[in-house]
């Protein structure tokens, strides 16, 4: 239920944004941004319980709690990037969403890599 009162609270900004977006571009977007970091706020605690439950399911499940760090890192990297290009994007900057897709596109790379590195080896292990 407090999930609708975030995708109001971002409803609700887009009218003015429109309007501002014609006269003041710049204020447009500081707009968006200030509404985005109260939603991501609101969201990101809304969402720890969960992560806690999801965590314990992972330790009864017997998957190291490194390798759920992993994972978690790699979605948000993914959530981040998501924001930030679409934030470019929303600014003007097509070339600057791009790159910053690019960009965590690697990131998430290098932070799975540990994980990559354990299942190489698990497969190495069962062919040896």
């Amino acid at each position: 239920m407090e999930l609708l009162g975030v995708m109001g609270l971002c409803a609700l900004c887009l009218l003015p944004a429109a309007m501002l977006r014609s006269k003041s571009p710049e204020q447009a977007l500081l707009l968006v941004l200030a509404i985005a970091a109260a939603a991501l706020g609101r969201v990101l605690t809304l969402a720890a319980p969960a992560l806690g439950r999801l965590e314990a399911l992972f330790r009864q499940a017997g998957v190291e709690s490194s390798h759920v760090s992993i994972l978690l890192r790699t979605v948000a990297a993914a959530l981040v990037t998501r924001l930030c290009a679409d934030l470019c994007r929303d600014g003007g900057s097509q070339a600057l969403g791009t790159v910053v897709e690019l960009a965590g596109a690697g990131a998430a790379l290098l932070i799975a890599l540990p994980l990559l590195e354990a299942v190489a080896g698990l497969l190495l292990g069962y062919f040896t």
